[in-house]
């Protein structure tokens, strides 16, 4: 079932329009991705696609015109050179194997908030799992409102929908499991309570906001961004993959990548979160370190030592007594 937001609804933007992709050509993109370190004789892509010759024949053809680059060699056969640089819903769909994050998307050309739009969805009744991408977002925001830059076509702006069965005192648990999975797929760490770092540099962040019976998971990954793309109060702050790699990521096999990941760990956070949390400790640069954390106008100083069962910052003081804590900024860490 899908649940698309309205053409009408400005506030949320126009979806892009699904191209209807044929069954055996979205076989033939799944294939070729997944073996894009070579070539694959065309018999071969037919045994592994289960389809016939013409349709496997007429599917490249439909890819080509698509955008998609896949060399045709008369003898050594096919070769995937890369996808057109926008987000689709058949390609994300293609190539993500999940059992509940990802099994609908929609991507808009632009909206304000890809988290504003899932909250539409959760009071709409739409079913669990729900993922909306954005290629560009005009009030994209973090933690307290404040603004995430979101430049057209440069990273990864994606909001998902989940009902967990979870207290909702243990819903920081989801924040945890959403920041290994990103780190994992990105090879990058952990910095409390909510970032995803190279270097000591911001590479993604991770908001996690509450709806009806819903939490909305917001994700913003910074893919292919340049220096210039960052204001210039956050250059020294902040990086992207494409900075870091030297050379430019294909958006759509990362944002398949991400999704299955944070379905894998989204289930791992409701059954298993002691393994979770164990491997949130491994990634995170901020346990082990005095900081110093403001809530509000409250300053907390102290060693971060461990997260608690669901999933808070536990803060040992001067005098020995344990902080807990479920969000806060650093701002200070030696």
């Amino acid at each position: 079932m899908r649940y698309p937001v309205k053409n009408t609804d400005t506030a949320a933007g126009t979806p892009y329009t699904a191209t209807a992709m044929r069954a055996g050509t979205t076989a033939i993109l799944n294939t070729l991705h997944r073996h894009a370190a070579g070539y694959l004789a065309f018999d071969e892509l037919r045994r592994r696609t289960g389809e016939s010759a013409a349709t496997v024949t007429a599917g490249i053809a439909e890819l080509q015109q698509m955008g998609y680059q896949i060399e045709i060699h008369p003898h050594f056969g096919l070769r995937w050179l890369g996808s057109p640089d926008r987000l689709t819903v058949d390609e994300i769909c293609a190539l993500v194997n999940s059992r509940v994050i990802g099994r609908e998307v929609l991507v808009f050309e632009e909206t304000t908030s890809t988290n504003d739009v899932v909250e539409r969805l959760a009071r709409s009744d739409a079913q669990e799992g729900v993922v909306v991408f954005a290629e560009a977002q005009t009030r994209g925001r973090g933690r307290h409102g404040r603004k995430w830059e979101s430049p057209r076509g440069k990273g990864l702006w994606f909001s998902v929908l989940l009902r967990p069965a979870l207290p909702v005192a243990a819903y920081s648990r989801i924040t945890v499991a959403a920041s290994v999975a990103v780190a994992r797929a990105v090879e990058a760490r952990i910095k409390w309570p909510n970032d995803v770092v190279i270097r000591e540099r911001k590479l993604a962040g991770i908001l996690t906001e509450t709806g009806k019976n819903a939490v909305i998971l917001g994700i913003g990954v910074n893919v292919n961004n340049a220096p210039e793309d960052f204001p210039s109060a956050l250059r020294d702050q902040a990086t992207s993959l494409r900075i870091e790699t030297g050379h430019p990521q294909d958006r759509a096999a990362l944002a398949a990548s991400l999704l299955g990941r944070l379905d894998d760990y989204y289930h791992r956070a409701q059954t298993n979160f002691e393994a979770v949390a164990a491997e949130w400790a491994d990634l995170c640069v901020s346990l082990g370190k005095q900081i110093v954390v403001r809530i509000g106008h409250r300053r907390i100083e102290g060693e971060a030592c461990a997260l608690d069962g669901d999933g808070a910052l536990l803060v040992r003081r001067d005098h020995g007594h344990i902080e807990r804590l479920l969000a806060g900024d650093v701002i200070q860490e030696r």
